[in-house]
């Protein structure tokens, strides 16, 4: 058993959920070694959220300075998140985090986020691997790590599985089959800068307020989307959640065109300023991706307990959870955590980690379908919404956003590792962490009409059941 100070992690995949674990890891003494098929860090995708629960973690890296950073690209001028309907009529403003609930929200361009967290495991000396992938999972008493397709081997005394929905490390270390379900569903993204010319465009200076960042929402039939807009008017992002009715790829790279965007917008008669908006768009940065849900597993955790996935390989969230990204970075920080605590014993710190993480993130990761169904399947209008409140918010509840990885780890390794070091017998369910709280708060029983009219949904029928396995 090494100590873990001799701590040897080999951790798969340099996403957020991949690099906050080998940063955590590095921070308490360990040895990470993080292994990468890109060649660097990772400069794709457009808009990405962290609220409290995970930006503490990136909060309390280097005295504040990397959430210093995040904080200066991103949103930090914003005053309400404003909720619209395919009217454009103002459904509802949620108050953006102001002063001190400011603190540790991000919301900006994944990739420069991603550049900024990046660069402090490369300041601190996180032994980082790129270019190298990996083509086997090494699990037995004589090797742990992995194979590359080179043939080199990656050997270390634990293993985290960080590799993103796609994950091959769900066949090869849990052996299990990819259980994917098409969600019926696929989201328009876009990242782009705004040009001055671009500025004196008059459906484009409506989501430029004076000394503000805009950040609104829009939701109608089958359809809801984001419009972010940050630095002073110079970066724009957007998402639309669409049906999917070509049965697209599951790719990060999906090309799509503006003709394409406009054939939903006219579906779903949607205003005017994404109409313009979308002109705006250089063409070459629309990408569609398509939205798949997985089931939840059954146990993050390889037979011998010295593996584990992790993030989106664990837990898949669509993006209506508004947490995806939040879970991985809590995944990463507990089980650096754990890894700590257990002085080594590897199966014992990764049998707490899921137990400490299990019921919290399979319940984050399940509402997200209904959250998504309230949304969609709803005509929208503002007195609907003034006699329902709290029918249509980003469900980020207190019980989710104030969730404190570092005293949750101190307040239940010990007598979670009692439960393990004394064989306790039940389901994970039974043995994990209540989850925390629930979605009650959504007024879902104000949507009843709205949930009674999926039973004639097939498709969502069918989903919904296939989440249910689990």
């Amino acid at each position: 058993m090494a100590s873990t100070d001799e701590l040897r992690v080999v951790i798969v995949a340099a996403g957020f959920c991949g690099l906050t674990a080998a940063i955590e890891c590095k921070l308490r003494g360990m040895h990470p070694i993080l292994v990468e098929a890109y060649p660097g860090a990772s400069s794709h995708g457009d808009l990405l959220d962290f609220v409290r629960n995970a930006g503490r973690v990136f909060e309390s890296w280097g005295g504040g300075k990397v959430g210093r950073a995040l904080t200066a690209v991103g949103v930090n001028a914003a005053k309400y998140l404003e909720f619209f309907n395919a009217d454009n009529e103002l459904l509802h403003k949620d108050p953006w985090p102001q002063g001190t609930e400011f603190q540790y929200v991000y919301a900006g361009h994944r990739g420069e986020m991603h550049e900024i967290v990046y660069s402090y495991a490369l300041e601190i000396g996180v032994d980082m691997r790129f270019n190298t992938r990996v083509a086997k999972y090494l699990d037995t008493d004589e090797k742990r790590g992995v194979a590359t397709d080179t043939g080199e081997n990656i050997l270390g005394d634990v293993v985290l599985a960080c590799d993103g929905p796609k994950s091959i490390a769900r066949h090869l270390l849990l052996n299990l089959t990819e259980s994917k379900v098409n969600s019926g569903y696929a989201i328009f993204r876009a990242y782009f800068n705004i040009t001055d010319e671009l500025r004196q465009t008059s459906g484009i200076a409506e989501l430029l307020p004076e000394g503000e960042d805009c950040v609104r929402c829009w939701v109608g039939r089958d359809m809801h989307g984001f419009i972010y807009t940050w630095k002073n008017g110079r970066d724009c992002a957007w998402v639309l959640t669409h049906k999917d009715e070509t049965d697209i790829a599951e790719s990060w790279f999906e090309k799509t065109t503006r003709a394409d965007v406009r054939y939903f917008l006219d579906k779903a008669k949607f205003p005017e300023v994404w109409y313009t908006i979308l002109e705006a768009t250089p063409e070459d940065r629309l990408i569609d991706y398509k939205l798949v849900w997985r089931d939840p597993l059954t146990t993050w955790l390889s037979p011998t307990k010295r593996a584990a996935v992790m993030g989106d390989a664990a837990h898949c969230h669509l993006p209506t959870s508004a947490q995806g990204a939040c879970q991985a970075v809590e995944d990463a920080a507990v089980v650096a955590m754990c890894l700590e605590r257990s002085e080594g014993d590897v199966e014992l710190a990764l049998q707490v980690f899921e137990r400490i993480r299990f019921n919290r993130s399979h319940v984050i990761h399940q509402a997200s379908i209904s959250t998504r169904n309230i949304y969609h399947q709803h005509d929208w209008t503002p007195e609907y919404v003034a006699k329902h409140p709290s029918s249509l918010v980003i469900p980020l509840f207190d019980w989710i956003t104030e969730y404190d990885v570092y005293k949750e780890v101190d307040a239940h390794f010990d007598h979670l590792a009692e439960d393990v070091r004394s064989g306790k017998q039940g389901t994970i369910e039974q043995l994990a962490l209540p989850a925390g709280g629930n979605y009650d708060e959504m007024e879902i029983t104000a949507n009843k009409e709205v949930l009674s009219d999926l039973i004639s949904k097939p498709a969502i029928v069918a989903l919904e059941a296939s989440s249910a396995r689990a």
